[in-house]
């Protein structure tokens, strides 16, 4: 359906989303891992020979993930984390539609648009941590950037099985280098996503009787990379060496039925947000209305859900868990979902009713982030200052955040009694205390 309304659409979906995700950025508050980065980069001003020392460091040593070198470089003086992540961040969603679509989305058709705003009121709506996850710059790094990269290395595969092209050779050098790139990223998401490329190939192979050699090399990087990732020597010194504490059987032991159950059930719950979309197309397709999607269309989307699926299941084995890691799933099973209800979706009725539910996530949402924010950024920059400016060998009071922990706001980092003595220590400082909570 193309239509000069796609335009407005579209216009009305991307933009309030780039100004939430700008004016939430600028007001990330100092917490967490920031009070290190932020130190660290003003001593290691990012150049390249510094970066290079920094990644061959933080693989040996600490976080060998890619996404963690992105996160120091937005720590940067500048506006340049607030103009290029927000970038990144709609890029995602862009690469999630396309991943749902089977093809790039156009900005002329209204229903692209409809696509568009589905796939990302339901990322926003049911991740965990949403508010963290697009705003707090370590989180951004280690899981979003990460997913972007693994998004970018799947699309080729979902546009060559949607709809083949002419073989193109000059693809496998750059297919290569971005699988090595996306296997660098996350080690729970690697097995899905090489799941989900080798099925393309296997499908494609089989329709073209003949293998692609783009898409062998691609494979080939990425596993390369996720190989890499979980043999880098920094994995087993990070925590202090928890990853080396108990193999992944027996992490899944000592957790039990129970704190196994618990690890599904977190995702089960977030994506139970998804129902009422899910009912209106049920509802839509009994009445008749709703074509039937092709056999290979609808292998594709029950194997994005499933990937999803997989990455939490893959959590299983990690040494830590928490909320942060579900990005990956909830999107993938966003993708899936959101091909299937773009098919079903024909009646005037049955899209208002989706555009309505998306429109109020996202409204929801984004302005619970805005009012969040908007009141812990001053708190965070002021708190900061005063460390800052504290001169050594005293005692610096701050108050404490205003916010309590929620899907949209990590929470009081200071309570913990640690960083506030590393902070100390770090700045010369007698004690680093938490005002008395009211």
């Amino acid at each position: 359906m193309r239509t000069t309304c796609g335009y407005l659409w579209w216009a009305v979906l991307v933009i309030p989303l780039w100004i939430v995700l700008i004016l939430c950025m600028s007001w990330e508050p100092v917490m967490r891992d920031a009070w290190a980065n932020i130190w660290w980069v003003r001593e290691h001003p990012i150049k390249l020979g510094t970066l290079y020392e920094s990644v061959k460091h933080s693989y040996a040593l600490e976080n060998p993930r890619l996404g963690q070198q992105y996160m120091l470089a937005a720590y940067m003086p500048g506006p340049y984390h607030l103009i290029v992540t927000p970038i990144v961040e709609l890029g995602m969603f862009a690469l999630l539609t396309t991943l749902a679509l089977g093809r790039w989305p156009s900005v002329r058709r209204s229903d692209d648009a409809l696509a568009g705003a589905l796939v990302t009121a339901l990322v926003v709506a049911c991740t965990p941590q949403i508010g963290p996850q697009l705003f707090y710059q370590p989180f951004i790094g280690n899981y979003v950037v990460g997913l972007v990269l693994n998004l970018l290395w799947l699309v080729p595969y979902r546009l060559e099985l949607a709809a083949p092209r002419p073989p193109r050779r000059w693809l496998a050098p750059v297919m290569f280098g971005l699988g090595v790139a996306a296997g660098l990223c996350n080690e729970h998401t690697g097995l899905a996503f090489l799941a989900m490329g080798t099925l393309a190939w296997i499908a494609h192979a089989r329709r073209r009787g003949r293998a692609s050699v783009w898409m062998i090399a691609g494979l080939i990087g990425l596993a390369a990379g996720y190989v890499a990732l979980l043999t880098a020597p920094g994995q087993h010194l990070r925590y202090e060496g928890l990853a080396d504490q108990a193999g992944i059987f027996a992490r899944i032991a000592e957790r039990g039925l129970a704190g196994n159950l618990r690890v599904l059930g977190v995702l089960v719950a977030a994506v139970a947000w998804m129902l009422p979309v899910i009912v209106v197309a049920v509802v839509e397709r009994s009445t008749g209305g709703a074509p039937t999607l092709p056999r290979t269309e609808r292998a594709v989307h029950a194997v994005f859900a499933l990937a999803g699926v997989a990455c939490t299941l893959s959590l299983l084995g990690s040494p830590r868990i928490g909320p942060r890691l579900y990005l990956a799933s909830v999107a993938l099973i966003a993708v899936g979902l959101t091909g299937w209800l773009v098919v079903q979706l024909r009646s005037t009725w049955a899209r208002r009713v989706c555009g309505a539910l998306a429109a109020s996530a996202l409204v929801y949402v984004g302005g619970r982030c805005v009012s969040i924010y908007r009141v812990v950024g001053p708190f965070g920059a002021a708190r900061f200052d005063r460390v800052e400016r504290a001169a050594p060998g005293t005692v610096v009071t701050l108050p404490r955040y205003p916010c309590a922990p929620s899907r949209y706001f990590l929470g009081e980092d200071l309570n913990n009694d640690s960083l506030r003595k590393w902070i100390a220590e770090r700045r010369g400082l007698a004690a680093v205390v938490l005002e008395a909570a009211p």
